[in-house]
C-alpha cells in the first residue's frame, strides 16, 4: 500500500498547521490551487463542507484521486486546470489556498 502523499511530504503536518492559522476551513468552501498529489487536499477537506482542488499536471491530480479517502468523495472534487484558464464563478468560494503554486 503506498503512504499518503501528505505524510511522505509534510510528516509533521506544519504545512497545513500553518494554513490552519491563517484561516479557518470550518463550514467553508475552499478552493486549492495547484493542488499536485493532494498533500493538503484532505486536511483541508476534514473541516471544510467543499474543496475544489485542481491542478495542470494531469499525472499529479491522478495520484491524488487515486489517494483521496472514499469519506472524502464527495467533498472534494479533483479538477485538471490552470488556474490562469479554470472559469470560477464570482463568490463561489470562501477561501482560497495555494501552496509551493506560483
Amino acid at each position: 500500500m503506498s503512504q499518503p502523499i501528505a505524510s511522505a511530504l509534510d510528516p509533521e503536518g506544519a504545512h497545513l498547521a500553518a494554513l490552519r492559522r491563517l484561516g479557518n476551513f470550518r463550514d467553508k468552501r475552499v478552493m486549492e490551487v495547484g493542488c499536485g498529489e493532494g498533500r493538503l487536499t484532505v486536511g483541508i477537506a476534514a473541516d471544510a463542507t467543499y474543496v475544489l482542488a485542481f491542478d495542470p499536471d494531469a499525472a499529479s491530480v491522478e495520484v491524488a484521486r487515486k489517494l483521496l479517502p472514499a469519506i472524502y468523495g464527495s467533498r472534494i472534487e479533483l479538477e485538471v486546470a490552470s488556474a490562469k484558464e479554470i472559469e470560477i464563478a464570482p463568490h463561489s468560494f470562501d477561501l482560497v489556498v495555494f501552496s509551493w503554486s506560483l
